[in-house]
């Protein structure tokens, strides 16, 4: 199951039957991208991975209703996203990441009554990200994931500084391809969320 469908209605009814194997490869596949997002969200990743750990658990309580869910991924990018705004509200601080779409895009209402192509849009830059081709997916990941410097990769890899920045236009030339040319929403919430990365 390396390559997920997620919204496979038999993948569905493994989970809803209780299928732990089918569950952990669900976790593995999304846990450390979700651990990422959130953190984007509140600036705080201990935090960040209580919130997708929480998330995990009670999709996993509530296992009886995923047949019903459209898109499991969308489904754990939503979730994790309204803990996250939850938690950012309790705390009464406002999410940066949200400051950069409310300059772009729309205020932060509109933004959360579209949560669901939002969620998407993250899902397909998240999917995109897994299809790379694998050095350029590896520095990617290292850059945005593990949070290392384009110096540091570049000793790591044993590259040139400007070799792992050719990577990283390179993945996200490619990211920009997997969205829906046809979604002009989905493709402006794309260039911010690059570019916010980029910024990085």
């Amino acid at each position: 199951m390396t390559n997920i469908n997620w919204k496979d209605e038999e993948l569905k009814r493994m989970l809803a039957n209780g299928d732990q194997a089918v569950y952990k490869v669900i976790f593995d596949a999304k846990y450390a991208e979700l651990c990422y997002f959130a953190n984007k969200i509140i600036n705080n990743m201990p935090e960040a991975e209580d919130i997708v750990m929480d998330a995990f658990t009670r999709f996993w309580q509530q296992k009886n209703h995923i047949p019903s869910i459209k898109d499991l991924a969308a489904f754990l990018y939503t979730s994790v996203k309204n803990a996250s705004l939850d938690h950012i509200r309790k705390q009464q601080r406002k999410p940066k990441i949200f400051e950069d779409l409310d300059n772009s895009l729309y205020s932060l209402d509109e933004i959360l009554e579209g949560e669901e192509i939002y969620a998407m849009v993250l899902n397909q830059v998240y999917q995109g990200i897994e299809s790379l081709p694998d050095q350029c997916k590896k520095i990617f990941k290292m850059l945005y994931f593990e949070g290392k410097s384009t110096q540091e990769i570049a000793k790591i890899l044993n590259l040139s500084v400007q070799s792992v920045r050719n990577q990283k236009t390179r993945a996200i030339q490619l990211l920009k391809i997997k969205v829906d040319a046809t979604n002009l929403l989905s493709v402006a919430l794309l260039q911010v969320l690059l570019d916010y990365f980029q910024s990085k």
